[in-house]
Protein backbone atom coordinates (compact mmCIF):
# COMPACT_ATOMS: atom_id res chain seq x y z
CA UNK A 1 0.00 0.00 0.00
CA UNK A 2 1.62 3.46 -1.38
CA UNK A 3 1.43 6.23 1.87
CA UNK A 4 1.54 9.28 1.06
CA UNK A 5 4.24 11.34 4.01
CA UNK A 6 2.65 12.60 6.00
CA UNK A 7 -0.59 10.51 5.90
CA UNK A 8 -3.71 12.35 6.35
CA UNK A 9 -6.09 10.57 8.98
CA UNK A 10 -9.38 11.43 7.99
CA UNK A 11 -12.28 11.98 10.67
CA UNK A 12 -15.07 9.92 11.40
CA UNK A 13 -18.46 10.35 13.11
CA UNK A 14 -18.21 6.23 13.94
CA UNK A 15 -15.86 3.67 13.96
CA UNK A 16 -17.24 0.88 12.76
CA UNK A 17 -16.06 -2.34 11.78
CA UNK A 18 -15.62 -6.37 12.29
CA UNK A 19 -11.95 -7.11 11.98
CA UNK A 20 -9.14 -10.18 12.45
CA UNK A 21 -5.83 -8.72 13.38
CA UNK A 22 -2.54 -10.72 12.64
CA UNK A 23 -0.92 -13.41 15.18
CA UNK A 24 0.55 -12.04 18.28
CA UNK A 25 4.36 -11.44 17.49
CA UNK A 26 5.06 -12.19 21.36
CA UNK A 27 3.69 -15.42 20.80
CA UNK A 28 5.31 -16.03 17.54
CA UNK A 29 8.83 -15.14 18.59
CA UNK A 30 8.60 -17.28 21.63
CA UNK A 31 7.52 -20.58 19.30
CA UNK A 32 10.27 -19.43 16.99
CA UNK A 33 12.91 -19.59 19.43
CA UNK A 34 11.94 -22.73 21.41
CA UNK A 35 10.98 -24.80 18.46
CA UNK A 36 14.98 -23.91 17.25
CA UNK A 37 15.78 -25.77 20.19
CA UNK A 38 13.86 -29.14 19.11
CA UNK A 39 14.36 -32.04 17.24
CA UNK A 40 12.31 -31.91 14.29
CA UNK A 41 10.06 -30.13 12.06
CA UNK A 42 7.05 -27.63 14.18
CA UNK A 43 4.85 -25.47 12.59
CA UNK A 44 3.69 -21.93 14.35
CA UNK A 45 0.60 -21.28 12.81
CA UNK A 46 -1.34 -17.93 12.62
CA UNK A 47 1.81 -15.89 12.88
CA UNK A 48 1.72 -12.29 12.46
CA UNK A 49 3.61 -11.14 9.33
CA UNK A 50 6.18 -8.29 10.45
CA UNK A 51 9.77 -6.88 10.20
CA UNK A 52 10.13 -7.79 13.95
CA UNK A 53 9.48 -11.71 13.14
CA UNK A 54 10.61 -11.92 9.84
CA UNK A 55 14.83 -10.57 11.65
CA UNK A 56 13.99 -13.40 14.42
CA UNK A 57 12.90 -16.04 11.88
CA UNK A 58 16.20 -15.08 10.01
CA UNK A 59 18.06 -15.08 12.95
CA UNK A 60 16.46 -18.77 13.78
CA UNK A 61 17.77 -19.65 10.03
CA UNK A 62 21.08 -18.01 10.61
CA UNK A 63 21.75 -20.35 13.67
CA UNK A 64 21.12 -23.31 11.63
CA UNK A 65 17.31 -24.31 12.13
CA UNK A 66 15.44 -24.25 8.48
CA UNK A 67 12.96 -21.96 8.35
CA UNK A 68 10.23 -21.44 5.17
CA UNK A 69 7.86 -19.07 5.91
CA UNK A 70 3.98 -19.67 4.78
CA UNK A 71 0.92 -17.45 4.04
CA UNK A 72 -0.58 -19.79 6.82
CA UNK A 73 2.21 -21.22 9.17
CA UNK A 74 6.28 -21.01 9.64
CA UNK A 75 7.90 -24.21 9.81
CA UNK A 76 11.04 -24.98 12.04
CA UNK A 77 12.90 -27.65 11.48
CA UNK A 78 15.65 -27.99 14.16
CA UNK A 79 17.61 -27.77 15.70
CA UNK A 80 19.98 -25.07 15.25
CA UNK A 81 23.94 -26.75 14.56
CA UNK A 82 25.30 -23.51 13.33
CA UNK A 83 28.55 -22.79 15.27
CA UNK A 84 29.69 -19.38 13.57
CA UNK A 85 26.93 -16.98 12.68
CA UNK A 86 26.15 -13.10 12.28
CA UNK A 87 23.01 -12.08 13.28
CA UNK A 88 21.50 -9.03 12.23
CA UNK A 89 18.56 -8.24 14.29
CA UNK A 90 17.29 -4.77 12.66
CA UNK A 91 15.19 -2.64 15.35
CA UNK A 92 14.02 -6.10 17.30
CA UNK A 93 14.52 -5.59 20.99
CA UNK A 94 12.74 -8.91 21.61
CA UNK A 95 14.77 -10.62 18.77
CA UNK A 96 17.61 -9.68 20.42
CA UNK A 97 17.40 -10.90 24.04
CA UNK A 98 15.90 -13.90 23.05
CA UNK A 99 18.51 -14.72 20.73
CA UNK A 100 21.31 -13.79 23.24
CA UNK A 101 19.99 -16.27 25.91
CA UNK A 102 19.72 -18.84 23.05
CA UNK A 103 23.29 -18.03 21.69
CA UNK A 104 24.21 -18.54 25.40
CA UNK A 105 22.88 -21.90 24.69
CA UNK A 106 24.26 -22.69 21.75
CA UNK A 107 28.31 -24.33 21.31
CA UNK A 108 29.56 -21.98 18.82
CA UNK A 109 30.44 -17.88 18.85
CA UNK A 110 27.61 -15.50 17.59
CA UNK A 111 27.56 -11.46 16.67
CA UNK A 112 24.30 -9.38 17.70
CA UNK A 113 23.87 -6.37 15.89
CA UNK A 114 20.93 -4.21 14.58
CA UNK A 115 20.08 -0.76 13.99
CA UNK A 116 21.15 2.67 15.46
CA UNK A 117 18.05 2.68 17.97
CA UNK A 118 18.64 -1.21 18.90
CA UNK A 119 22.42 -0.40 19.35
CA UNK A 120 21.20 2.32 22.28
CA UNK A 121 18.68 -0.52 24.19
CA UNK A 122 20.16 -1.89 27.09
CA UNK A 123 21.23 -5.93 27.50
CA UNK A 124 23.52 -5.71 30.17
CA UNK A 125 22.25 -7.49 32.92
CA UNK A 126 20.88 -10.13 30.41
CA UNK A 127 24.34 -10.13 29.50
CA UNK A 128 25.72 -10.45 32.83
CA UNK A 129 23.46 -13.55 33.92
CA UNK A 130 25.08 -15.60 30.77
CA UNK A 131 28.27 -14.91 31.96
CA UNK A 132 27.46 -16.28 35.31
CA UNK A 133 26.56 -19.38 33.14
CA UNK A 134 29.88 -20.06 31.38
CA UNK A 135 29.31 -17.23 27.94
CA UNK A 136 32.13 -15.28 26.85
CA UNK A 137 30.37 -12.05 26.43
CA UNK A 138 32.78 -9.50 23.96
CA UNK A 139 31.01 -5.83 23.65
CA UNK A 140 31.96 -4.60 19.98
CA UNK A 141 30.97 -1.07 20.80
CA UNK A 142 29.33 0.67 23.52
CA UNK A 143 29.61 -1.71 26.85
CA UNK A 144 25.90 -2.99 27.91
CA UNK A 145 24.42 -2.49 24.14
CA UNK A 146 24.88 -4.40 20.88
CA UNK A 147 27.05 -4.74 18.79
CA UNK A 148 28.29 -7.53 20.58
CA UNK A 149 29.73 -11.18 20.58
CA UNK A 150 28.40 -14.26 22.61
CA UNK A 151 30.85 -17.38 22.75
CA UNK A 152 30.77 -20.71 24.63
CA UNK A 153 30.01 -24.02 25.04
CA UNK A 154 25.92 -24.33 26.23
CA UNK A 155 24.74 -23.93 29.40
CA UNK A 156 24.98 -26.54 31.80
CA UNK A 157 22.58 -27.51 35.12
CA UNK A 158 22.65 -24.50 37.47
CA UNK A 159 20.82 -21.52 39.14
CA UNK A 160 21.58 -17.48 37.82
CA UNK A 161 19.81 -14.12 39.16
CA UNK A 162 18.82 -11.66 36.75
CA UNK A 163 17.56 -8.43 37.29
CA UNK A 164 14.73 -7.88 35.13
CA UNK A 165 13.02 -4.64 36.36
CA UNK A 166 14.18 -3.14 32.85
CA UNK A 167 12.33 -5.77 30.99
CA UNK A 168 10.81 -8.91 30.84
CA UNK A 169 12.37 -10.26 28.32
CA UNK A 170 15.65 -10.75 30.18
CA UNK A 171 14.09 -13.16 32.41
CA UNK A 172 12.14 -14.93 29.37
CA UNK A 173 15.24 -14.74 27.22
CA UNK A 174 17.21 -17.31 29.87
CA UNK A 175 14.15 -19.67 30.69
CA UNK A 176 13.91 -20.45 26.51
CA UNK A 177 17.89 -20.91 27.25
CA UNK A 178 16.81 -23.04 29.87
CA UNK A 179 15.19 -25.91 27.65
CA UNK A 180 18.73 -26.50 26.17
CA UNK A 181 19.59 -27.94 29.48
CA UNK A 182 18.80 -31.45 30.55
CA UNK A 183 17.38 -32.28 34.21
CA UNK A 184 17.63 -31.14 37.13
CA UNK A 185 17.90 -27.95 34.74
CA UNK A 186 18.39 -24.49 34.84
CA UNK A 187 16.78 -22.48 37.61
CA UNK A 188 16.69 -18.83 37.19
CA UNK A 189 15.66 -16.31 39.83
CA UNK A 190 14.64 -12.61 39.49
CA UNK A 191 16.58 -10.17 41.70
CA UNK A 192 14.27 -7.83 42.07
CA UNK A 193 10.97 -6.80 40.59
CA UNK A 194 9.93 -7.85 37.31
CA UNK A 195 8.80 -5.19 34.55
CA UNK A 196 6.00 -6.34 32.37
CA UNK A 197 5.82 -9.85 34.22
CA UNK A 198 2.53 -10.93 32.04
CA UNK A 199 4.64 -11.57 28.88
CA UNK A 200 6.73 -14.06 31.44
CA UNK A 201 3.70 -16.29 32.08
CA UNK A 202 3.62 -16.71 28.00
CA UNK A 203 7.43 -17.40 27.91
CA UNK A 204 5.90 -20.33 30.33
CA UNK A 205 3.27 -21.23 28.73
CA UNK A 206 5.40 -21.43 25.40
CA UNK A 207 7.78 -23.89 26.68
CA UNK A 208 5.28 -26.04 27.99
CA UNK A 209 3.29 -26.47 24.78
CA UNK A 210 6.78 -27.27 23.44
CA UNK A 211 7.35 -30.03 26.34
CA UNK A 212 9.71 -28.56 28.42
CA UNK A 213 9.24 -29.08 32.17
CA UNK A 214 8.80 -25.86 33.93
CA UNK A 215 8.55 -25.49 37.98
CA UNK A 216 7.62 -22.35 39.79
CA UNK A 217 8.41 -21.25 42.90
CA UNK A 218 8.65 -17.83 44.67
CA UNK A 219 10.48 -15.26 42.80
CA UNK A 220 12.03 -18.38 40.51
CA UNK A 221 11.52 -21.00 37.48
CA UNK A 222 13.17 -24.05 37.03
CA UNK A 223 13.17 -25.04 33.35
CA UNK A 224 14.78 -28.22 31.85
CA UNK A 225 14.68 -29.66 28.28
CA UNK A 226 14.45 -31.41 26.03
CA UNK A 227 11.52 -30.25 23.96
CA UNK A 228 10.11 -31.68 21.28
CA UNK A 229 8.32 -30.22 17.82
CA UNK A 230 4.92 -29.26 17.60
CA UNK A 231 2.30 -26.99 16.01
CA UNK A 232 2.00 -23.91 17.35
CA UNK A 233 -1.34 -21.99 17.58
CA UNK A 234 -0.53 -18.27 17.52
CA UNK A 235 -3.35 -15.53 19.11
CA UNK A 236 -4.48 -12.74 17.32
CA UNK A 237 -2.30 -9.69 18.46
CA UNK A 238 -3.60 -7.92 22.09
CA UNK A 239 -1.85 -5.03 20.94
CA UNK A 240 -3.00 -4.55 17.72
CA UNK A 241 -6.36 -4.80 18.16
CA UNK A 242 -6.58 -2.10 21.26
CA UNK A 243 -5.63 0.26 18.40
CA UNK A 244 -9.38 -0.49 16.59
CA UNK A 245 -11.05 -1.05 20.09
CA UNK A 246 -9.40 2.37 21.35
CA UNK A 247 -10.81 4.00 18.08
CA UNK A 248 -14.52 2.46 18.96
CA UNK A 249 -13.94 4.11 22.14
CA UNK A 250 -12.47 7.73 20.77
CA UNK A 251 -15.86 7.81 17.96
CA UNK A 252 -18.89 5.79 20.13
CA UNK A 253 -18.60 3.06 17.49
CA UNK A 254 -18.27 -0.34 17.82
CA UNK A 255 -15.83 -2.69 16.83
CA UNK A 256 -15.21 -6.79 16.68
CA UNK A 257 -12.04 -8.63 16.78
CA UNK A 258 -12.27 -11.89 15.48
CA UNK A 259 -10.72 -14.54 17.39
CA UNK A 260 -10.01 -12.61 20.67
CA UNK A 261 -10.94 -13.09 23.51
CA UNK A 262 -10.37 -11.83 27.58
CA UNK A 263 -8.74 -14.42 29.64
CA UNK A 264 -6.15 -14.76 27.43
CA UNK A 265 -2.10 -14.64 28.73
CA UNK A 266 -1.54 -11.26 26.55
CA UNK A 267 -0.99 -8.30 29.56
CA UNK A 268 -2.61 -6.18 26.67
CA UNK A 269 -5.81 -8.02 27.26
CA UNK A 270 -5.98 -6.27 30.36
CA UNK A 271 -6.49 -2.56 28.51
CA UNK A 272 -9.99 -3.74 27.52
CA UNK A 273 -11.05 -3.42 31.17
CA UNK A 274 -9.28 0.19 31.30
CA UNK A 275 -11.90 0.98 28.38
CA UNK A 276 -14.98 -0.27 30.56
CA UNK A 277 -13.97 1.98 33.52
CA UNK A 278 -14.03 4.63 30.79
CA UNK A 279 -17.35 4.39 29.83
CA UNK A 280 -17.58 1.79 27.11
CA UNK A 281 -19.25 -1.25 26.75
CA UNK A 282 -17.19 -4.37 26.33
CA UNK A 283 -18.41 -7.99 25.10
CA UNK A 284 -17.11 -11.39 24.70
CA UNK A 285 -19.11 -12.97 22.22
CA UNK A 286 -18.44 -16.40 20.44
CA UNK A 287 -16.63 -14.60 17.39
CA UNK A 288 -14.52 -12.60 19.29
CA UNK A 289 -14.13 -9.64 21.88
CA UNK A 290 -16.39 -6.13 20.80
CA UNK A 291 -16.19 -2.83 22.64
CA UNK A 292 -18.88 -0.19 22.12
CA UNK A 293 -17.60 3.46 22.92
CA UNK A 294 -19.51 5.87 25.19
CA UNK A 295 -21.14 9.04 24.31
CA UNK A 296 -18.22 10.62 26.07
CA UNK A 297 -15.30 9.18 27.25
CA UNK A 298 -13.90 9.71 31.24
CA UNK A 299 -10.99 9.81 32.57
CA UNK A 300 -9.39 7.77 35.03
CA UNK A 301 -6.46 6.08 36.77
CA UNK A 302 -4.63 2.95 35.28
CA UNK A 303 -1.58 0.66 36.00
CA UNK A 304 0.33 -0.32 32.67
CA UNK A 305 2.77 -2.47 34.75
CA UNK A 306 1.29 -5.30 32.79
CA UNK A 307 0.68 -3.76 29.36
CA UNK A 308 2.89 -0.61 28.38
CA UNK A 309 3.19 -1.61 24.82
CA UNK A 310 -0.16 0.33 24.64
CA UNK A 311 0.47 3.34 26.97
CA UNK A 312 0.21 5.61 24.05
CA UNK A 313 -3.13 4.38 23.32
CA UNK A 314 -4.60 5.35 26.36
CA UNK A 315 -2.58 8.54 26.40
CA UNK A 316 -4.53 9.19 23.45
CA UNK A 317 -7.68 8.52 24.05
CA UNK A 318 -6.92 10.59 27.58
CA UNK A 319 -6.65 13.42 25.52
CA UNK A 320 -10.18 12.96 24.26
CA UNK A 321 -11.49 12.07 27.47
CA UNK A 322 -13.57 14.43 29.73
CA UNK A 323 -11.37 14.73 32.71
CA UNK A 324 -8.17 14.24 34.07
CA UNK A 325 -6.34 10.62 33.45
CA UNK A 326 -3.15 9.26 35.00
CA UNK A 327 -1.07 6.49 33.73
CA UNK A 328 1.54 4.77 36.10
CA UNK A 329 3.72 1.82 36.11
CA UNK A 330 5.38 2.07 32.77
CA UNK A 331 8.85 2.72 33.94
CA UNK A 332 10.12 1.46 31.30
CA UNK A 333 8.55 3.18 28.42
CA UNK A 334 11.84 5.45 27.93
CA UNK A 335 14.15 2.31 26.55
CA UNK A 336 11.79 1.12 24.08
CA UNK A 337 12.01 2.08 20.05
CA UNK A 338 11.88 5.32 21.48
CA UNK A 339 11.76 6.99 24.63
CA UNK A 340 7.84 6.97 24.73
CA UNK A 341 7.21 9.07 27.72
CA UNK A 342 8.97 11.81 26.52
CA UNK A 343 7.75 12.01 22.86
CA UNK A 344 3.81 10.92 23.46
CA UNK A 345 3.92 13.80 25.70
CA UNK A 346 5.62 16.11 23.04
CA UNK A 347 3.17 15.28 20.88
CA UNK A 348 0.12 15.18 22.93
CA UNK A 349 1.27 18.83 23.31
CA UNK A 350 1.86 19.67 19.86
CA UNK A 351 -2.17 18.98 19.61
CA UNK A 352 -3.01 21.28 22.46
CA UNK A 353 -3.06 18.66 25.50
CA UNK A 354 -1.58 19.54 28.95
CA UNK A 355 0.41 16.63 29.51
CA UNK A 356 2.53 16.23 32.62
CA UNK A 357 5.33 13.40 32.30
CA UNK A 358 6.18 11.21 35.78
CA UNK A 359 8.76 8.45 36.11
CA UNK A 360 6.28 6.07 35.14
CA UNK A 361 3.72 7.76 33.26
CA UNK A 362 2.07 10.40 32.58
CA UNK A 363 -0.86 13.03 33.70
CA UNK A 364 -3.24 14.23 31.22
CA UNK A 365 -5.62 17.14 31.60
CA UNK A 366 -7.84 17.14 28.43
CA UNK A 367 -8.00 20.57 26.27
CA UNK A 368 -9.12 20.99 22.80
CA UNK A 369 -6.94 20.07 20.49
CA UNK A 370 -6.00 20.99 16.78
CA UNK A 371 -4.54 18.73 13.78
CA UNK A 372 -1.24 18.88 13.33
CA UNK A 373 1.53 16.59 11.63
CA UNK A 374 2.54 13.93 14.12
CA UNK A 375 5.95 12.83 14.29
CA UNK A 376 6.21 8.87 15.20
CA UNK A 377 10.22 8.94 16.28
CA UNK A 378 10.86 5.95 14.26
CA UNK A 379 8.59 3.69 16.81
CA UNK A 380 5.55 2.00 15.40
CA UNK A 381 3.48 2.46 18.20
CA UNK A 382 3.47 6.52 17.80
CA UNK A 383 2.01 6.19 14.62
CA UNK A 384 -0.93 3.89 15.55
CA UNK A 385 -1.95 5.02 18.82
CA UNK A 386 -1.82 8.54 17.56
CA UNK A 387 -3.92 7.79 13.94
CA UNK A 388 -6.64 7.17 17.18
CA UNK A 389 -7.07 11.00 17.80
CA UNK A 390 -6.90 11.56 14.00
CA UNK A 391 -10.69 10.13 14.01
CA UNK A 392 -11.96 12.92 16.54
CA UNK A 393 -9.10 15.73 15.40
CA UNK A 394 -9.65 17.54 12.06
CA UNK A 395 -6.35 18.45 10.30
CA UNK A 396 -4.30 15.66 12.31
CA UNK A 397 -1.69 13.68 9.66
CA UNK A 398 0.94 10.58 10.55
CA UNK A 399 4.41 11.51 9.64
CA UNK A 400 6.73 8.18 8.18
CA UNK A 401 3.34 6.21 8.53
CA UNK A 402 5.24 3.33 7.01
CA UNK A 403 7.06 2.58 10.42
CA UNK A 404 3.77 0.23 11.35
CA UNK A 405 5.90 -2.22 9.14
CA UNK A 406 7.59 -2.95 12.48
CA UNK A 407 4.84 -5.01 14.04
CA UNK A 408 1.36 -4.69 11.83
CA UNK A 409 2.20 -4.14 8.22
CA UNK A 410 -1.51 -4.22 6.94
CA UNK A 411 -2.71 -1.53 9.88
CA UNK A 412 -3.41 1.33 7.50
CA UNK A 413 -5.33 -0.73 5.07
CA UNK A 414 -7.30 -1.83 7.98
CA UNK A 415 -8.22 1.44 10.13
CA UNK A 416 -8.62 3.33 6.47
CA UNK A 417 -11.15 1.07 5.02
CA UNK A 418 -14.48 2.36 4.58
Amino acid sequence: MLLPDPLPIPTRPRFDADLRVPGSKSWTQRALCIAALADGASLVRGWGDNDDVRRCAAAVSALGARVRLDPDAIRVEGPATARRAELDLGGSGTALRFMLGLCAALPGEFTLDGDARLRERPVGDLARAAQALGAAVRWLGREGCPPLRVSGSGIAPGSVPVDASASSQFLSALLIAGASVSAPGLHVRAAGPVASASYVAMTVEALRRFGARVGEGKGGWTVSGPVRAVEFDVDPDATGANYFFAAAAATGGRVRVRGLRRGGLQGDLEFLGVLERMGCLVEDEPAGATVRGPARLRGVEADFARMPDSAQTFAVLAALAEGPSRLRGATNLRVKESDRLGVTAAELRRLGADVEVHDDGWTIRPRALAGAPVATHGDHRMAMSFAVAGLRVPGLSIRAPSVVSKSFPSFWELFLAP
